[in-house]
């Protein structure tokens, strides 16, 4: 996976740097709230008996309750109102079964279309409809559009891993319009093995959705795709999924046959559709609901819905609010409607006009900056069409900020960072050329001072998680020239010589991110990490480097003296700890100490639990000391369960990277 791939995990790994607390903080995300006007609400509730829908009912019928006080119903609507349906299929593959697309892709667009038209045909003229598909990414199969001009489909991705949670927090995330509602009718066979948010985040989203959510579970297809993860382990001892380059972590919904009982990740996805007023269906009797019949159901019962009005009284009309809704008329009736909402923030005044939600010119860019939003200029910077020509705006227009240089320079941090990690040669030195031009503009005209160190530590964060050494030696010399006892920056040597030296071979002589590097060898890396260890702040995280080093070139025994010097005394850093352990285990296993090498392993993961190296690590030792049944059952829990956190072991190569948060933190304070 590409480096520029671990933007995300970096922020991620500063959470478990227990020892690196203090960063800056930004500012929590908006958050999505249901649809009110001032302080009149509109919340829609069905009511059935038996089964069938309850009509005629007038505003005293109900009772409703907003965060605990009684609320005067002031209107009830019983007309059928236009809808937004968002259509969710599952097209992802088996997990656990082998990478073979055996449908053409040509049937499997053709059953989604018929389940399209099956549905659409019960929608009216005024509804609209769009199609997500649950496969590797978030796939949009049909926009948004009127049931009448929905456009058939294009030829369909399918058989990649899941990514469930992703992809109904897309479908819930949909703007309504305040004349129509929003339902979502999700069919899925309940895994996910790829999502960046899960169960809770789809929950939180949900209860705070307007919409309604129905998830469909496919009990059959998991049976079926269970079956097969079986026989190929069972029958052809194939226990990992086939043609994958990795091995997914897995989340179900549900066990499986013959009850299909919920698991914890499914009971919280059935909340979050409680929550919403939908449900979540699973087989009654003999009876398997599909997509089709599930949307009938919830059509007939959604057009015999009610619209309840109200205006908040003897409450706040800020921030969460519970709400409860009863007809006591009947104990037999079955009432449901969404259980909160949240109150959206006030209209700006019309002389202050709205800062935009993701800014996207330079002048958007550093108002954003200005006013401390760093996540949405984050989010600006990740989005921009074309970040070359920003970064040329920026150059030719000068310092926004004249009075406060240091800002400036600051903020061309940020622009060069995206640019740090692109994929085309021109634009990484294009970045390259900004830095080593404020590498100048920074410098103190008496001598080196605190903005500048934390100036260079922020720039070569970011240059080693580009994981391009060659183009971070040339910042670490220049930042030594300046701080030449600094040990971060004696770190930095080290590791990017460490790097440089594994990867020279493999680099072509056109890579086009350095001129002439300077030759590296097994002395030097030696040296830098030898000058690394001498500096007792960062003396722990040289030796594990080290160790791993010598472990590479064959020397274990001098690996396993410089793990056990950094074991000394306590490691408060989680992520050092984790791969201390990790290495520890590697080592000893290549003494042939495996039982000790098991015990390092399981130390890894009682640092970060279901960590995939550690795992994967320990499940090999087990198989060469003969103990295959355990090996075995910790292989399904590789791919059954997912990991508490991020493994330290994926973000190795990018050295100090995971101090970067801290580092711009800190610079956007001293340059206030």
């Amino acid at each position: 996976m590409s480096a520029r791939a671990w933007l995300s995990a970096g922020a991620l790994a500063l959470v478990l740097n227990a020892a690196l607390q203090g960063g800056a903080q930004d500012p929590p995300a908006p958050v999505q709230t249901f649809r009110t006007s001032t302080d009149v609400v509109l919340v829609d509730v069905s009511v059935r008996d038996g089964g069938q829908p309850v009509t005629g009912l007038r505003a005293e019928d109900f009772v409703l309750i907003d965060n605990g006080v009684r609320q005067q119903v002031e209107s009830v609507e019983a007309t059928a109102v236009p809808i937004d349906l968002t259509l969710v299929v599952d097209l992802s593959g088996n997990p656990g079964g082998a990478w073979v697309a055996q449908t053409p892709a040509s049937k499997a667009t053709s059953e989604v279309q018929a389940e399209i038209d099956a549905v659409t045909a019960m929608l009216r003229p005024g509804d609209r409809v769009r199609v997500l598909a649950i496969d590797r990414h978030v796939q949009l199969l049909a926009p948004m559009s009127p049931v009448e001009s929905l456009a058939p489909l294009r030829p369909v991705e399918f058989d990649g891993l899941p990514s469930l949670f992703d992809t109904l927090a897309t479908a819930l995330l949909h703007p309504v319009e305040p004349a129509r509602r929003h339902v979502v009718v999700a069919r899925t066979k309940g895994r996910d093995s790829l999502s960046s948010v899960d169960a809770q985040t789809v929950q939180s989203i949900a209860e705070r959705a307007d919409a309604r959510l129905h998830l469909v579970l496919m009990e059959t297809a998991f049976d079926m795709d269970e079956a097969v993860r079986g026989f190929q382990c069972t029958f052809m001892g194939m226990c990992w999924p086939a043609r994958r380059f990795w091995v997914p972590a897995r989340s179900t919904l549900m066990g499986g046959r013959p009850r299909h009982v919920l698991t914890r990740v499914g009971e919280t996805i059935a909340s979050a559709a409680d929550a919403t007023g939908g449900a979540l269906h699973k087989t009654m009797l003999l009876n398997e609901p599909t997509l089709t019949s599930t949307f009938k159901k919830v059509f007939e019962d959604f057009r015999s819905s009610y619209v309840l009005r109200y205006t908040l009284q003897g409450v706040p009309a800020g921030g969460w609010h519970t709400i409860d809704v009863k007809v006591p008329r009947s104990r037999s009736y079955t009432v449901r409607a969404r259980r909160g909402y949240g109150v959206e923030d006030p209209v700006p005044s019309p002389n202050t006009p709205a800062a935009p939600e993701v800014p996207k010119t330079l002048t958007e860019l550093t108002a954003a900056y200005e006013r401390g939003a760093h996540r949405q200029l984050a989010v600006g910077l990740r989005r921009a069409a074309d970040p070359a020509r920003l970064l040329s705006a920026f150059e030719d227009g000068g310092n926004p900020w004249p009075a406060t240089p240091s800002r400036e320079a600051a903020f061309a941090l940020e622009l060069a960072e995206p640019m740090a990690f692109s994929s085309k040669p021109a634009e990484r030195e294009q970045a390259l050329r900004l830095l080593e031009r404020f590498s100048r503009l920074v410098r103190h005209p008496l001598e080196p001072d605190t903005f500048e160190r934390y100036w260079y530590f922020a720039a070569l964060t970011m240059l080693e998680g580009s994981v391009r050494p060659a183009t971070t030696s040339a910042f670490v010399e220049r930042a030594l020239g300046r701080f030449p006892d600094e040990p971060r920056f004696v770190l930095s040597r080290a590791i990017t010589s460490d790097l440089h030296l594994m990867v020279r071979a493999q680099q072509k002589p056109t890579d086009g991110d350095a001129k002439n590097p300077a030759p590296v060898d097994h002395q030097t890396v030696r040296r830098d990490y030898e000058a690394a260890i001498a500096h007792p702040e960062i003396a722990v995280e040289a030796r594990i480097r080290f160790a791993y080093y010598l472990h590479r070139g064959g020397q274990h025994g001098a690996a396993l003296v410089q793990l056990n010097e950094a074991g000394r005394e306590p490691i408060t850093d989680p992520y050092l700890r984790y791969l201390r352990h990790l290495f520890m285990g590697h080592v000893l296993s290549n003494l042939d100490r495996r039982e000790a090498a098991g015990d390092a392993y399981r130390a890894a993961l009682d640092v970060v639990p279901g960590a995939q190296s550690a795992r994967v690590a320990l499940m090999n030792v087990l198989l060469l000391g003969g103990d295959r049944a355990t090996a075995e059952a910790l292989a399904e829990q590789v791919q059954d369960e997912r990991a508490e956190g991020i493994d330290p072991w994926w973000m190795y190569w990018q050295g100090q990277y995971r101090l970067q948060p801290l580092a711009i933190g800190r610079i956007r304070e001293l340059s206030r």
